[in-house]
């Protein structure tokens, strides 16, 4: 069983209920101002959560287990045991549930095309991730989990309804200015380590002991000599970063000066190095490149080209897609800006971890991913708690910006330069990092709309249904599911 993803949930309030006296119809769990709600979306809620909560507390997802006598920690940070906690998580986000569907039925919303595909596309994946005969015998249907989806997405559209850039509590670039000003630190910075191996160095002797290779005294006089010569290293870069009003170029230079060169083979390298004929010959990539018979007419395919949101370019830019005939390379286009960012390279894969080989033959439709670094570091210190010494340094005793200063601490030296971190306008509205931002800022405050909505909802339950869907009976289907798949493996 393929882990879940955490699905994002809001917190709800207490709300009035009803019990619903001698109610035999076990395929509800309740009944919310008259909508009967399905026993298989309040489950849904309960196994999703023990999903992530278990993973959380050490589930390999391959052999079954006790968890719901461990404790977690709810939403109010106390500590509880996963089995009291599940039911009323459930019951909650259930009740969340309904609300969303009013409210989005109420204001006359309706999802586009897209927004369709999208819930389709996730109830698609969560059926086959999930197992659907693992998911019937918990008792989730695929209606219920279409319902669970819908209504996260249902979620999503009322937010930006009410916070998006057209909404009607829509947040303005000086309030996100403001927010940014006092919730966030903006900086880069060049590390130079203050110890070398030569003053840690250790051995691991035969009976598994460490014990240092160096006398006390050596350990000292190394140690000193280290920090001399890092403070040296350090010194030397924050006189060249007041000469270079480009802080980048002062980092690629010390990255270049201090950094030993890497040998590893490129992944076009790797493959020509790798690639011989029947007899162990090395084979040119031009042998290997596929060739289109005279007698065959050519394939078309496409080549389409992401940006750092998998969004693909547009048709009005130089990234846009291309058309060419299987067994042709791609083109290699125009290297694509982003502001705050450079631009590192095309990737095969979503993930960037395989830079895309535009010297290979292709032969069906193809995805290539762009990849962006930046040296900037953008940290929110809105809990002051868990804020590290150095982020508390640079907010509270670097003063100006675009000034480089040298700050210490146990292990390093840093030349630091600070910027205004308003000036992002990556988080202003149409900016790349707006949607992290609005929803970072009006997350409680739309916790707490939710929670209006369902002050007045007049709510039966179904005691029986509640008494037999609890979450001893998914553990106990979901450790019986995990031996069935493990003897059938045997």
């Amino acid at each position: 069983m393929s882990k879940l993803s955490k699905i994002a949930a809001f917190s709800v309030a207490s709300i009035m209920t009803v019990s619903m006296v001698g109610c035999s119809d076990m395929s509800k769990i309740m009944t919310v101002d008259g909508v009967d709600v399905n026993a298989g979306v309040y489950i849904n809620y309960m196994l999703s959560e023990y999903t992530e909560q278990t993973y959380s507390l050490g589930n390999s997802g391959s052999t079954a287990s006790n968890y719901l006598n461990q404790e977690i920690e709810n939403h109010e940070g106390e500590k509880v045991k996963l089995g009291d906690y599940l039911p009323d998580y459930a019951y909650e986000q259930t009740l969340d549930l309904v609300a969303v569907n009013k409210q989005f039925d109420k204001l006359k919303l309706k999802f586009s095309d897209e927004d369709a595909e999208e819930v389709n596309a996730a109830v698609k994946n969560y059926m086959e991730g999930m197992s659907e005969e693992y998911l019937t015998k918990q008792g989730i249907s695929k209606d219920s989990v279409n319902k669970f989806f819908t209504a996260e997405k249902q979620k999503e559209l009322l937010f930006h309804y009410y916070y998006g850039a057209d909404g009607e509590k829509a947040i303005t670039d000086d309030a996100i200015k403001d927010y940014l000003n006092n919730n966030y630190i903006r900086y880069k910075m060049i590390s130079v380590p203050r110890t070398t191996e030569a003053t840690t160095a250790a051995s691991t002797s035969v009976s598994g002991e460490t014990t240092t290779t160096q006398s006390a005294e050596e350990q000292t006089k190394a140690s000193k000599k280290a920090d001399k010569e890092a403070k040296s290293i350090a010194n030397k870069y924050l006189k060249i970063a007041k000469e270079n009003n480009d802080f980048d170029q002062v980092i690629s230079q010390y990255n270049e000066e201090t950094q030993e060169p890497t040998t590893a083979a490129t992944t076009t390298q790797a493959a020509t190095e790798a690639a011989t004929d029947a007899e162990g010959n090395p084979v040119s990539t031009e042998a290997q490149e596929t060739t289109t018979s005279a007698a065959q007419e050519p394939k078309e395919i496409h080549v389409h080209f992401y940006d750092q949101n998998n969004e693909e370019y547009g048709e009005d830019t130089p990234q846009k897609a291309q058309t060419i005939n299987s067994g042709e390379k791609a083109e290699k286009p125009a290297d694509p800006e982003r502001e705050f960012y450079t631009f590192d390279n095309w990737y095969s894969d979503a993930n960037l971890t395989s830079v895309f080989d535009f010297d290979q033959a292709i032969s069906s439709d193809t995805s290539v991913y762009a990849k962006f670094s930046t040296n900037e570091n953008m940290v929110s210190l809105a809990d002051e708690e868990t804020a590290s010494d150095l982020s508390k340094h640079i907010r509270e005793s670097i003063k100006k910006f675009e000034q480089p200063v040298l700050y210490k601490d146990d292990s390093n030296y840093y030349i630091i330069v600070k910027y205004d971190p308003a000036l992002r306008t990556d988080y202003m509205i149409n900016g790349d990092n707006y949607e992290n931002i609005i929803t970072e800022m009006k997350y409680e405050e739309y916790e707490g709309l939710i929670k209006d909505w369902e002050k007045d909802f007049k709510i039966k339950k179904n005691d029986k249904a509640f008494e037999k869907y609890t979450p001893s009976k998914i553990e106990e289907i979901y450790n019986d599911f995990i031996a069935e798949n493990n003897n059938s493996n045997v």
